[in-house]
């Protein structure tokens, strides 16, 4: 029974949390949930081969405990206690691969979704996008300063006084509207994407041979 409810335990975050907790939260613009994607993408990438490289090791040292032939009862009894500890290391660490793997699966896949609505970045086009997402940013922050507590905080106008004398411009004529500015936050439409399907084992074999 303990083993079957254990299973129902999932580690780190579900599809929703990912979805929208991270990165619609942090993104914002089309730009800024590919560019959220892809930095958890990448955590993840590195977490993973991390994990593998130490289920690896793990299972050397499991072969060894099992190999090792001893007539002294203290150290044969070591050992396998040893080996115990290392054998259920491994459940560990195969319960950690199993959701790092999932997450890994999901912000693929919202970062290929992502990348055919962008399409090829030019240093232009990145500069472009950049600076919309992060005129996207400043106005989510002042609509929250106001409907928080109905005013500008002192990070936000810090914010707006460091872009571009153009920008600035039309970000303070915005953020004036105040009304205008909440509905805007309000009624904002989501970023909408369609995740491609993919095939999560070739995917990371292919890399865990790199």
């Amino acid at each position: 029974m303990l083993k079957k409810l254990l299973a129902d335990h999932q580690l780190y975050h579900s599809e929703f949390q990912q979805d929208y907790f991270i990165t619609v939260r942090a993104g914002g613009t089309e730009y800024g949930q590919y560019k959220q994607a892809l930095r958890e993408l990448s955590k993840r990438y590195r977490g993973l081969k991390e994990l593998y490289a130490e289920k690896e090791l793990l299972q050397i040292d499991i072969d060894e405990l099992t190999e090792v032939k001893t007539r002294d009862k203290f150290v044969k009894r070591r050992n396998e206690i040893k080996r115990t500890q290392k054998i259920m290391a491994m459940e560990d660490i195969d319960s950690n691969i199993k959701d790092t793997e999932r997450e890994f699966e999901r912000f693929y896949q919202q970062a290929v979704a992502l990348k055919e609505k962008i399409g090829e970045l030019t240093p232009l086009k990145r500069s472009i996008l950049d600076r919309d997402m992060w005129e996207f940013k400043i106005k989510e922050m002042a609509s929250i300063d106001f409907i928080c507590n109905g005013k500008l905080s002192a990070s936000t106008v810090e914010l707006v006084m460091c872009v571009p004398r153009e920008t600035r411009k039309d970000l303070l004529n915005q953020i004036s509207q105040r009304k205008e500015l909440i509905d805007w936050y309000e009624k904002r439409e989501d970023v909408k994407i369609s995740l491609p399907s993919v095939d999560i084992n070739k995917l990371l074999c292919n890399f865990k041979r790199e």
